[in-house]
């Protein structure tokens, strides 16, 4: 321990029988911290001050030039990707869906469209070109739902006080109309449920509807969500139930994969993130991008 009362690196004061500096970390006897010295006595850490060690926390500077810098983006800004539609370094096979992933030498960035084809924005070796495709996209799908990860525009502020203004002499008109429209959604959303369970269709295939969304049970044991699905006018016949009975085949749709990520999507929207409204209903999924 050194014999004066303040840092020899920083000035800061410190207490007697105290190894390292409580302010910028450095040791105040001339050796580094045990946890970097290896038994051979060969450095095996860099010692880092308490600043850069919180460097990681900091948002990144420009936009995404590689794919590791993509994911870093969306992590910081804590961005609910598989709710979006959107997939970094993954090569998802799904519709609707959003992404990039490296092919050998060669990066791809796709878009699944609804109908369940793939449409190619880019396949090549710019992986700095390719990530900013798809990384303002991303940012276009942000914007129309009125999210600003990359910050707002000049005059942004200002013109939404306009319009606030404008909607609150709006709003006292429509303020009834408006309950009603909620009690019609609760309402909706009740009757939508009532229609959960397996149906059965045509040639035996095994179907499970969760609101308006539909699954089907494929060869590989899970559950699919699919828009390939018979269009009949009254669906009740085609109705097994909502509690599962193996002579129906397949298996059980609330004890798979499938049934906890819907439960973890729904879950996720008791949170205040501003991606908690994102529906990716929004997206143009018919379009080539």
């Amino acid at each position: 321990m050194a014999t004066s009362d303040r840092c020899p690196k920083c000035g800061a004061m410190v207490l007697a029988g105290e190894h390292f500096c409580p302010q910028c970390g450095a040791p105040l006897d001339g050796e580094t911290p045990a946890a970097a010295q290896p038994a051979n006595g060969a450095s095996q850490f860099e010692y880092l001050p308490p600043q850069a060690q919180t460097a990681a926390a900091q948002p990144p500077s420009g936009p995404p030039r590689t794919i590791e810098e993509l994911k870093a983006f969306c992590a910081y800004n804590e961005m609910p990707l598989e709710k979006m539609r959107f997939f970094v370094g993954i090569n998802y096979r799904q519709p609707r869906a959003f992404g990039i992933y490296r092919d050998g030498d060669n990066f791809v960035v796709y878009k699944n469209k609804d109908n369940g084809s793939r449409a190619v924005r880019y396949h090549g070796p710019d992986e700095a070109f390719a990530v900013k495709e798809l990384y303002n996209k991303l940012l276009d799908e942000c914007h129309a739902r009125n999210i600003w990860p990359d910050g707002k525009p000049e005059g942004y502020d200002e013109a939404r006080r306009k319009a606030k203004r404008r909607s609150m002499l709006i709003l006292v008109a429509v303020v009834v109309f408006f309950l009603a429209i909620g009690i019609m959604a609760v309402s909706s959303s009740v009757r939508a449920h009532r229609y959960d369970g397996y149906y059965r269709f045509g040639r035996g295939d095994t179907y499970y509807r969760y609101a308006d969304t539909w699954y089907y049970y494929d060869t590989g044991d899970t559950w699919v969500q699919t828009n390939d699905y018979p269009y009949y006018d009254d669906y009740d016949d085609y109705y097994l139930g909502n509690s599962y009975d193996r002579s129906w085949g397949g298996s059980d749709f609330k004890s798979s994969q499938t049934w906890e990520n819907i439960q973890e999507q729904e879950r996720s929207h008791t949170s205040s993130s501003d991606y908690d409204s994102w529906d990716s209903g929004g997206t143009d999924w018919s379009s080539d991008w």
